[in-house]
């Protein structure tokens, strides 16, 4: 494990001055006027930031340091955060052209249903075996008890039957759900080679059982599952391995509806999340015979917290599945498997419970992948307006440090409230670049642009791209398409929708709307892969593909889970400037394989056992 050094950094609020200690790596790039930023919202914050307790455990000194410090380190001064501007946009808005028309937008209520600010989870997955994407698109539609949706409304299954033309096949394939939709996630719980649905909802979740070609049979109660309240992110994965895909379901909290609050003005707004209890997420066991079983407690989850996010990796590099997960206000949870279905809750130790300055924040969506290119998957947390989104890097061993400051989301991503986020390679280049949406959940200045209605203006933010440096530092893209449109933008999910070798992005808006960017970027060598495992895990959610170049090695996870509410396309993606020289996959089971490269430019198989 690297040793931790430190750095002081002074730091002026109100008449008085602080000499701050701070890692080293971050101290480096918090720019002048993010700290000043920090200790501003600490005033009009305090329970959302935890600068105060920095500060107060601070030596107040005469100042023997100036942030010109800081700066000197090689950060950006003055206001401006690291940023390029491409030449031309890099992605372009092709909704219209998807047949994927906002014809009923979900219903809201005057007086701030909280539920209704935070649904929005979109799937992105081969629903009929044809090859391309299509997509299953999370809703709901008030009725007068609320919690069900209206006929009009409801949860949409969109099948591709062109490239970029998609056809609403919902009540034909047997795939409504009118459940008050909150998140899904797509998988393989039979071993059939199709993918199902589990779908989470504010009331009863749903499990879908694909049948082939796209048709679904709901078999919530012939398979045992009985989970309700309010759910949020859906993540499948092999646990034990078995062979057999378990779910782990993050729930938020514990809802009351009688809850109300005003703002300043008088007006009904959404209530805060830290006025009701957090729910205990939940973890069924697959039992290889279409059942499965609630092991919650048994498996050792038994902390209650308001989870948003969630993410199956292996935290620690001893071979077994292990859960992080986004809590909102609470500190984050990173359960450690041992294998055998039991986990514990390290995330303190590993450095991955709370942020820089010892405090929970408003933990909402996660994104995971290798962003130095050393091994080592590293994770990133977006949060609340005030609050940056929180880089972990992986040290190894199971230690994480927050490099926030240091890789340049500090203060890009300060003054805004994210959701959705994933690690893409957007550009072609073969390092992973980042993709955050964004939608504030109280009432702002109205920003120009906004899109919506006059019911959702005031929380419209812009969405962002940062490009990856090649070292791991991100660079706020300033024109990348995304910039453009500001909306209300909760689940976000990553896929080459037109197999044209790169990578597209869908968003999920907050009243209903779907969103579609088509990546232009112009990849001069690619290679998409299906990996399979045919006689057990068939789609083997958790392995690990390594694309080697010379020295170089490029990890890319199957699966896994992440963004908000939403799960993206489940083939792993690679591209470069230069040829791949070795493909080894580490198989979900521990064994590991080395295949021939695959023809660059095109979709292919690997096939666990074909290899060597």
């Amino acid at each position: 494990m690297r040793q931790q050094t430190w750095s002081l950094v002074s730091v002026t609020l109100g008449s008085k001055n602080f000499i701050c200690k701070l890692p080293a790596t971050d101290a480096e790039c918090w720019s002048a006027s993010t700290l000043s930023a920090l200790a501003k919202a600490e005033r009009t914050e305090p329970m959302r930031l935890g600068i105060r307790r920095l500060l107060q455990e601070a030596v107040a000194l005469v100042t023997l340091l100036s942030l010109a410090l800081v700066m000197s380190a090689g950060c950006t001064s003055g206001d401006t955060p690291p940023a390029i501007v491409t030449e031309d946009h890099r992605f372009l808005d092709v909704t219209e052209q998807t047949g994927i028309t906002p014809q009923h937008l979900q219903e809201k209520t005057q007086d701030r249903f909280m539920p209704e600010s935070m649904s929005g989870g979109v799937v992105l997955f081969d629903c009929d075996g044809d090859g391309d994407l299509d997509l299953y698109h999370i809703r709901h539609g008030l009725t007068s008890d609320r919690y069900t949706a209206s006929a009009s409304a409801g949860n949409r299954l969109y099948r591709q039957d062109d490239s970029w033309h998609f056809t609403d096949v919902t009540e034909t394939c047997g795939a409504a759900d009118r459940g008050y939709g909150m998140g899904a996630a797509a998988g393989d719980i039979d071993n059939d080679g199709d993918l199902d649905l589990y779908i989470g909802n504010l009331g009863q979740d749903r499990l879908l059982r694909n049948d082939g070609g796209g048709v679904f049979t709901d078999i919530t109660e012939a398979s045992g599952i009985d989970v309700s309240g309010w759910s949020s992110s859906i993540l499948f994965a092999d646990i034990d391995a078995d062979g057999h895909l378990d779910i782990y379901v993050c729930r938020y909290l514990d809802f009351d509806e009688e809850v109300r609050i005003n703002d300043s003005a008088g007006r009904p707004e959404y209530p805060a999340p830290g006025m009701f209890r957090g729910a205990l997420d939940q973890l069924l066991r697959n039992n290889g015979d279409g059942s499965f079983v609630n092991i919650t407690m048994e498996a050792g989850l038994s902390r209650a917290s308001r989870g948003l996010g969630v993410v199956a990796t292996d935290l620690n590099a001893d071979g077994n599945i292990d859960f992080y997960i986004a809590n909102d206000g609470q500190p984050n949870q990173a359960w450690i498997g041992d294998g055998a279905g039991g986990f514990q809750d390290e995330a303190l130790a590993m450095g991955l419970a709370v942020n820089i300055f010892g405090q929970p924040e408003a933990g909402m969506g996660i994104a995971h992948g290798d962003i130095d290119d050393d091994g080592l998957e590293d994770l990133i947390v977006t949060h609340l307006v005030s609050e940056s989104d929180t880089l972990y890097r992986n040290l190894g061993d199971g230690n994480f440090e927050d490099a926030t400051g240091s890789r340049g989301l500090a203060h890009t991503t300060l003054d805004f409230t994210g959701f959705g986020s994933v690690l893409f390679d957007a550009d072609g280049d073969g390092d992973l670049d980042l993709v955050t949406v964004h939608g504030r959940v109280l009432r702002g200045a109205e920003q120009p642009g906004a899109t919506g209605d006059s019911y959702w203006k005031p929380y419209a933010e812009q969405d962002h791209l940062f490009i990856n440096d090649g070292r791991g530092r991100f660079l706020l893209d300033a024109n990348s398409g995304f910039s453009s449109r500001t909306a209300v933008s909760r689940g976000l999910s990553i896929g080459d929708i037109d197999d044209d070798g790169d990578l597209d992005v869908v968003i999920a808006e907050a009243d209903g709307s779907l969103r579609f960017w088509k990546n232009q970027s112009d990849a001069a060598l690619w290679w998409l892969l299906e990996v399979i495992d045919a006689s057990t895990n068939r789609f083997d959610t958790g392995a690990v593909v390594e694309f080697h170049q010379g020295d170089a090695v490029h990890i890319r996870r199957v699966g896994g889970g992440g963004s908000y509410l939403s799960a993206s396309d489940m083939r792993v993606y690679f591209s470069s400037t230069a040829e791949v020289t070795q493909l080894k996959v580490r198989w979900s089971d521990g064994e590991r394989e080395r295949f021939t490269v695959p023809a660059a430019g095109r979709v292919s198989t690997i096939r666990k056992g074909t290899g060597e």
